[in-house]
């Protein structure tokens, strides 16, 4: 198993497993998210844990995924022992929570060296088994996933009620404790102000809708997260297919607004997208959000075939790149405004002039 700053040195040089351009279809459902929450029988929740308690739950959890051969390829991740920017580096990856970036005694991440399945232990629940994909694939992910935490289920008694199913921290994932989520991007819907209204729509179905890293956060890139609020009264096929299909309500209507916008306002989406890219071809300061909104802007003009020197893919790897922690990490080296500002606009304006 290697260290923790072996891996993070590792994944900086790797693209992140949740984005990919496909170039057969528009680039708005960026991936899709499967995260199962699951406690050990018989032991305090986290929250409520000793410092001794949640290293005996590590060292439980650690054993069984040993013992069945759960990874493929192990990468190991001690939150306490990390840098607040290395933890930040581990958020803009979405491979753990905001709140796991506390990094509390116990906490460890473990993860394929590929990214595409991870384990939070010691978070809000003692394990949150997570697995990614591009694009929509929730039943793909479902069989993997559910293989998984069969595996794991028979070394380790998972706290379960007859009558209410999995027990967990929150009352929001008792139950069968699935959170299926989607990534989508959906500029043309801020743009023409029709997002909220959405959002107040999807609510009314049971699902909820968060910024780019989740609860509590703001949309940067025009990205946002919509999962299902509960987990009890439904078997885990259907809430998949319930969330699918609102993904799909969802794609559909960014892909409407995008036709209205060219339409009727064709020249604001030119120079709303155009701006973007004089943003960032000539900026020499520019902010994480400033970034990441005009990227958003450039990955919308790519769909509608307005950039010819341009490429999906690589536009997506600048959209991980210039994240504050990715920026520092390739850096190495901590930055504060304005420099990581300039050193940020340095990197695009390299990465646009090639």
């Amino acid at each position: 198993m290697k260290s923790n700053f072996d891996n993070t040195g590792i994944l900086i040089k790797k693209p992140v497993a949740w984005l990919s351009a496909d170039s057969t279809e528009p680039q708005i459902a960026i991936s899709s998210r499967i995260r199962l929450a699951r406690n050990i029988a018989n032991l305090k929740f986290p929250i409520t844990s000793s410092d001794n308690e949640r290293d005996y739950i590590l060292e439980i959890i650690s054993g069984a995924c040993d013992k069945v051969h759960l990874f493929n390829e192990k990468l190991s991740f001690n939150m306490s022992q990390l840098s607040q920017i290395e933890r930040k580096f581990l958020l803009e990856r979405h491979l753990v929570s905001r709140e796991f970036c506390s990094g509390n005694k116990g906490s460890s991440l473990f993860i394929d060296s590929d990214e595409s399945f991870g384990l939070m232990i010691n978070e809000e629940d003692h394990l949150r088994m997570q697995i990614f994909s591009p694009g929509i694939k929730f039943k793909a992910l479902w069989e993997n996933i559910s293989q998984k935490e069969s595996l794991l289920n028979n070394e380790i008694p998972f706290a379960f009620d007859s009558k209410l199913g999995f027990l967990t921290s929150c009352p929001t994932n008792i139950g069968t404790g699935i959170r299926v989520s989607a990534m989508l991007s959906l500029p043309a819907l801020t743009l023409s102000t029709q997002i909220n209204q959405i959002i107040y729509a999807t609510g009314k179905l049971g699902m909820t809708v968060r910024g780019l890293y989740g609860e509590g956060s703001e949309a940067l890139g025009y990205i946002y997260q919509l999962s299902n609020q509960s987990t009890l009264g439904e078997n885990e096929e259907e809430i998949i297919g319930r969330v699918g299909s609102t993904v799909n309500r969802m794609i559909q209507h960014e892909l409407d607004a995008r036709t209205l916008l060219i339409q009727n306002r064709r020249d604001f989406l030119s120079d709303f997208i155009g701006r973007s890219y004089a943003i960032m071809r000539h900026s020499y300061l520019i902010t994480e959000k400033e970034a990441l909104n005009a990227l958003s802007a450039i990955r919308m003009g790519l769909d509608l075939n307005m950039f010819d020197s341009l490429d999906m893919e690589k536009v997506n790897a600048l959209f991980v790149m210039v994240q504050d922690a990715h920026l520092q990490k390739c850096l190495r080296k901590e930055l504060k405004p304005p420099e990581l500002d300039a050193k940020r606009a340095e990197l695009i304006r390299k990465f646009l002039i090639n």
